[in-house]
């Protein structure tokens, strides 16, 4: 009977940990947390990252977008843009050209606590998906601005580098920052020959240092 109550209690355990396997994780999530609180990434370890910071422009930045070719620096966006050219966010989208949101000067995220909220979802309802990066247009990331982010899930990235007039020099793991702005713009040439000099990495693999499947974005 011993023997009998052992050899039942075996095929018991063994039904359960059959059936009760946890279903794998997603290979790719749209959008992931890179840190355990909320904090603001600068820098990372592996290589050099461009960014571009765009909120105006419209026939240079088309051209610009269009003979693009990967590897592709990240754009942080405004939602005003976004909403004003979704023609040239449709040719992004097609090239997988990564897209995050440009948000407003940090303070402003004190003043009106809904903004961030509501940036995100305008965001969402072009792009397909939650911006999986943000930064302000100032650089400023206010505790109450972090906060929002991580309840959100959305992470914050800063710059380690900010082209504003010579060309900078690159040291290993530098995200770089370049403006396109109405009053304040790198010329398109000049931007065009760092991205076709430069061996760029994209964020994620400047912070992790893995390679990562292209991502594309939903129809």
């Amino acid at each position: 009977m011993k023997k009998l109550a052992v050899l039942v209690g075996l095929v018991i355990v063994l039904g359960l940990v059959l059936f009760n396997v946890p279903k794998q994780m997603p290979s790719l999530l749209p959008v992931f947390q890179l840190t355990e609180k909320p904090a603001v990434i600068s820098k990372g370890s592996y290589g050099n990252t461009i960014t571009i910071d765009l909120t105006f422009g419209r026939d240079d930045v088309e051209k610009f977008v269009t003979e693009l070719q990967a590897p592709y620096p990240h754009f942080f966006i405004s939602i005003e843009w976004i909403e004003r050219s979704e023609e040239i966010i449709e040719v992004m989208k097609d090239k997988n050209i990564p897209i995050s949101l440009l948000g407003k000067n940090g303070s402003t995220y004190i003043e009106n606590p809904t903004l961030f909220k509501k940036e995100v979802k305008q965001f969402e309802q072009v792009i397909g998906e939650k911006p999986l990066w943000f930064r302000t247009i100032d650089y400023e990331f206010p505790i109450e601005l972090q906060k929002d982010a991580w309840g959100q899930e959305v992470n914050l990235l800063s710059s380690s580098k900010y082209w504003s007039n010579k060309v900078p020099s690159f040291e290993k793991g530098d995200i770089l920052s370049i403006p396109l702005h109405q009053n304040e713009r790198i010329d398109i040439q000049q931007l065009t020959k760092i991205v076709q000099s430069t061996e760029m990495i994209t964020i994620e693999q400047n912070i992790f240092g893995l390679k990562v499947k292209t991502k594309t974005f939903p129809n």
